[in-house]
């Protein structure tokens, strides 16, 4: 196993989490393109825009936003100091 330094380290993660970050962004972008032209679309043909509705697509998209908001309070809100310091305790041994 190759022996990295620190700052080989902090770049790798840094790099990990820059590349979930882009990753959020992108299906976030998905989403709300997807959500969006489903909206027009139940407008066009029944003149309303329900988001409360659970019938076929719209149970769909619930989940995705569900997956959507856990994801990001995962990747913005808990920090990950706590998976650094184990990290560095499992590489000190």
């Amino acid at each position: 196993m190759e022996n990295l330094t620190k700052s080989e380290i902090d770049y790798s993660l840094a790099k990990e989490r820059v590349d979930q970050v882009k990753k959020f962004y992108a299906s976030l972008a998905v989403f709300v393109i997807v959500l969006a032209i489903y909206s027009f679309r139940n407008y066009y043909l029944r003149g309303e825009i329900t988001f409360f509705s659970f019938n076929n697509f719209s149970g769909i998209l619930w989940i995705w936003g569900i997956i959507l908001a856990v994801k990001a309070m995962k990747l913005f809100f808990l920090n990950s100091s706590w998976e650094r310091k184990m990290m560095d305790k499992e590489l000190n041994k």
